[in-house]
């Protein structure tokens, strides 16, 4: 499944990502990383004001 994620930085620049299959925050809580089918993001926490995606995943999730 696809879905979108979008992250803000602290200086107010957005990444949307429109066909991200997952994102994930390191055990560590140091880097964020989003993959799609095109590339893999890779994210460093400190610098990231906020993330956001779209609810059906989760929705996805509890249905299994």
């Amino acid at each position: 499944m696809q879905y979108w994620v979008k992250v803000v930085f602290a200086d107010n620049q957005e990444l949307l990502v429109k066909d991200a299959i997952r994102h994930t925050i390191s055990e560590d809580m140091e880097v964020l990383e989003v993959d799609s089918a095109k590339e893999v993001i890779i994210v460093p926490m400190k610098q990231i004001k906020y993330i956001a995606c779209d609810a059906t995943v989760f929705a996805q999730k509890g249905k299994r």
